[in-house]
């Protein structure tokens, strides 16, 4: 039986390796689906980093290239898990703006497929009722100083990391519950251009990455706020001070006067230690208590990792390194212990 398990194992990971994907969220302002990395009281998705229409066989093949307008799979039942009145969707403003102002946006990707991403406004006044994406379409959001609202991921960034930049929000658009649209079109599928009639990777179809975020845009600038700074209104924030491994990694994130920072949850995936990972419910426990706001792990039991890389004969193969990081560190994780390994 051991033998079979193993076998099936490595033909999947085999056929696998040559189309990995890619997977990110949208961390500012925090998306519906990644604000409890914030404090915010909003339920906890271990998988926020996977709000990708259902999956690109999905998302294409089954579902004629629809999504829902936040992530969800288009085929769930409305309303959607991460769209207005679903389970993600509560109207907790996460950022309050100001009319006209240059806003910081950062993304996290966990493995970075290169590609493009795309930032639009939807100014909603109505929590209870669902978003088209007509109205967001009215409002993309340009790169500050440009006409040009697409964020090109640079060729030699790494397989994971934070990306940051800075778009205008339109003058004259005030809402008290704003949505903020992230779409991440990756690059690494080959297929075909219909306009162009050319054919390469990155062309056609793309795997998609949909998130959304709840804010608030005001009409003047509030007391004591330069308009180009981000108000940032989270009443369930903490803060430590000096060093706290694996948590903090915001590149916008500075202490403050008195040596504090705001704590997010920035690790993905926490296990038992070899002693207790064959213990029912250990794997759970750890990422409930590693990935709490604030974290309650016991390092003793638990460890938290943050890359993977292919061992063994899967090291041979291209990309073999970026399937084992997505792979490994979903939950739950699928991480052969002599095809993967994880830092």
């Amino acid at each position: 039986m051991k033998i079979h398990v193993r076998s099936t194992a490595l033909l999947c990971l085999a056929a696998l390796v040559v189309g990995v994907y890619g997977h990110g969220r949208l961390m500012d302002p925090p998306a519906r689906n990644s604000m409890w990395r914030f404090g915010y009281p909003n339920p906890v998705n271990y998988n926020d980093n996977e709000l990708y229409c259902g999956g690109y066989v999905v998302h294409y093949n089954k579902n004629g290239g629809r999504c829902g307008v936040c992530g969800d799979n288009y085929q769930e039942k409305t309303p959607r898990s991460h769209e207005n009145r679903g389970i993600f969707g509560n109207g907790i403003n996460t950022k309050n703006y100001v009319s006209g102002q240059v806003i910081n946006i950062e993304v996290e990707l966990t493995t970075n497929h290169k590609g493009r991403m795309e930032v639009r406004l939807c100014p909603h006044n109505d929590p209870s009722t669902a978003i088209t994406q007509e109205c967001f379409d009215q409002y993309p959001l340009p790169l500050e100083g440009t006409s040009d609202f697409r964020f090109i991921i640079p060729e030699d960034s790494p397989k994971a990391g934070v990306f940051t930049w800075k778009v205008k929000l339109p003058d004259g658009v005030t809402c008290s519950a704003c949505v903020i649209q992230w779409t991440y079109f990756a690059g690494n599928t080959w297929g075909f251009d219909n306009a162009t009639g050319e054919a390469a990777q990155g062309k056609g179809p793309q795997e998609t990455f949909i998130n959304c975020a709840d804010v608030y845009i005001h009409s003047n600038t509030p007391i004591g706020a330069p308009a180009n700074n981000n108000v940032v209104d989270n009443p369930w924030a903490l803060y430590f001070r000096g060093s706290f491994p694996g948590m903090n990694r915001d590149v916008n994130a500075k202490p403050d006067k008195n040596g504090l920072t705001p704590l997010v949850i920035r690790a993905q995936l926490c296990l038992p230690r070899k002693k207790y990972k064959n213990i029912a419910g250990f794997d759970t426990w750890c990422m409930q208590t590693c990935l709490h706001y604030p974290p309650r792990c016991n390092y003793d039991f638990c460890y938290c990792v943050s890359e993977c890389k292919a061992v063994g004969r899967l090291a041979e193969k291209k990309d073999a390194d970026v399937f084992c990081h997505q792979n490994c560190l979903g939950h739950p994780s699928f991480c052969p212990s002599d095809m993967c390994e994880c830092l």
